[in-house]
């Protein structure tokens, strides 16, 4: 077989295109290979950097690194960035993240420090990394993805091509509403709520809202914190959503104290994990009128959805709120998935009452012996063992879409029914 060094024999555009897969610390470990591949590295039109191994003696290095690469070929774009920073600030870092934003980055991912620092009075505060300035007039980016970063207030945003946004745990100093105003075109958004460094919002009132205000809007989603918490924030806030145009949204988790729908007519697909709690682990009173409202006007506002998922958490609020008032028609809802267990079981019937047209029903049993119960509510009669069914479950009627419109059950067993899924 020929000894050849074929991989070296490819043109140098290849080659940075298959470096660029790689994460940067092992494309410069390229550099040792031979002549051919002395300086390759610097030609590859993204940055994979992860920041959290290097020594903190070692930040001019660091520094000095990425000058090298933004002076090397001063006329084309690193088209990719991820950046995972270490624990503490690297001062100049952010300045280096603006000059790759202005020579025409389309897709950021900025992991930002997490470090604190004591005030003068010996309280802990966030040592914040914000973004460059010029992220917000970017015409370039399409993809921004930000964990723990600053967002200060620009005056004026304009991101005329960004589609994909996630923030995650940010430290707000412009309103999410005047952020969303400049990205015309953003089709999806992601959220993560920072529950505990929600100091602007301590001072500020008008922080307390967060408004996903947007035309172009397709798909929204609230992510599970990725820290385990056993809190809720001390601070309330008011997740409001106005987007005509969405079709998909999932709420994760109850990060928000309040949540009010607008507009939402073009719903196909919603996702709830949430139990629409009033403080963490407590359910609302359903003598309060206000939370009940709430409950209402939020199932209202999504009713027109085609696609529904909900969690045990969810199915448990409904069945909770149910005692208060009565569940809005879900009149275009033609496919149900749900969790269900034990005594929950009988609120079945009075939840498929409320899907008239219901065509696709999969039912997720926390437990295996539940099946019983679950045919019975679906009028399967037949293979039903009475001294199986949960005590106090009886059969008056069955829904109307159980004689008029559901084609198909699926029961299954849920495995994951620990994370209310």
């Amino acid at each position: 077989m020929s000894e050849r060094d074929r991989i070296s024999e490819l043109p140098e555009s290849l080659l940075t295109q298959i470096l660029s897969y790689l994460p940067t610390k092992e494309s410069v470990q390229t550099s040792v290979l031979s002549k051919r591949w002395e300086n390759l590295y610097l030609s590859v039109p993204g940055l994979d950097l992860d920041c959290s191994s290097i020594p903190y003696y070692a930040d001019e290095v660091l520094l000095s690194f990425i000058d090298k690469l933004l002076e090397f070929s001063p006329e084309s774009s690193l088209f990719k960035v991820k950046v995972k920073c270490r624990g503490t600030l690297i001062d100049g870092f952010m300045d280096r993240i603006g000059m790759m934003i202005y020579r025409g980055t389309q897709h950021l991912d900025v992991e930002s420090s997490t470090d604190y620092y004591e005030d003068d009075f010996g309280h802990p505060l966030p040592g914040v990394d914000f973004m460059p300035m010029n992220l917000y007039t970017s015409r370039t980016l399409v993809y921004l993805k930000l964990l723990s970063s600053g967002l200060d207030d620009p005056g004026f945003v304009f991101m005329p091509c960004l589609k994909f946004m996630h923030l995650e745990e940010i430290k707000w100093r412009v309103h999410l509403e005047k952020l969303l105003s400049g990205c015309p075109v953003l089709e999806e958004l992601t959220l993560v709520r920072d529950l505990e460094d929600d100091d602007y919002a301590r001072t500020y009132d008008e922080f307390r809202v967060m408004r996903v205000r947007s035309q172009s809007l397709k798909r929204f989603t609230v992510l599970w914190l990725r820290k385990v918490r056993d809190y809720h924030s001390g601070v309330e806030c008011t997740l409001e959503i106005d987007a005509p145009g969405l079709e998909h949204m999932s709420l994760e988790e109850d990060q928000f104290d309040r949540i009010v729908v607008k507009n939402l007519t073009s719903l196909l697909v919603v996702e709830l994990d949430i139990k629409f709690f009033v403080k963490s682990g407590v359910l609302f009173n359903t003598w309060n009128v206000s939370k009940s409202n709430e409950i209402r006007d939020f199932f209202s506002g999504i009713s027109s959805v085609r696609h529904m998922i909900i969690s045990l958490m969810t199915v448990h609020a409904l069945e909770h709120y149910s005692k208060a008032g009565m569940i809005p028609k879900f009149n275009n809802l033609s496919r149900l998935e749900a969790v269900f267990h034990g005594k929950l079981l009988q609120f079945l019937p009075a939840l498929l009452e409320c899907c008239p047209n219901l065509k696709h029903l999969v039912l997720k049993v926390v437990h295996p012996e539940d099946f019983f119960c679950v045919c019975v509510c679906v009028g399967l009669q037949k293979v039903v063992h009475p001294e199986e069914m949960e005590e106090g479950l009886e059969l008056t009627d069955v829904p109307r879409c159980v004689s008029s419109t559901l084609e198909c059950v699926e029961i299954q067993e849920n495995l994951s029914w620990r994370k209310g899924r």
